[in-house]
């Protein structure tokens, strides 16, 4: 993890996806993040929770299918659904279809994975 605000903010102008290697308390720094997202807006999932939810930052993010097949959990891992088989030919719809209900309702997305 890096702990120096200069040194990360040169790594993410390089590419955005290394402010996964800043320190947490970077990860809560608006320019440092900003920084990143312009480079590459896949970039804000390391971002702080705050800053995930900034309008301004989440302008940068084009939310199409990529972007939600490539969210990453805080482990480095992609989300795992249990109910998706990753055989189906429609895993790939499925899985994005997921994310996009675990985003605008987190609650319900809750509900599907525990069968509730």
């Amino acid at each position: 993890m890096i702990q120096d605000k200069q040194e990360i903010l040169k790594l993410v102008s390089i590419d955005g996806m290394n402010l996964r290697l800043a320190f947490w308390n970077l990860r809560e720094d608006r320019e440092l993040v900003l920084a990143a997202v312009k480079n590459n807006p896949h970039a804000i999932q390391f971002a702080s929770d705050q800053l995930q939810k900034d309008e301004d930052l989440l302008s940068y993010v084009t939310k199409n299918d990529e972007y939600y097949f490539n969210l990453i959990d805080d482990s480095g891992f992609r989300y795992s659904i249990p109910l998706l088989n990753t055989n189906d030919q429609d895993y790939y719809s499925k899985y994005i279809n997921y994310m996009q209900i675990m985003e605008r309702s987190p609650d319900t997305f809750e509900k599907i994975v525990r069968w509730d």
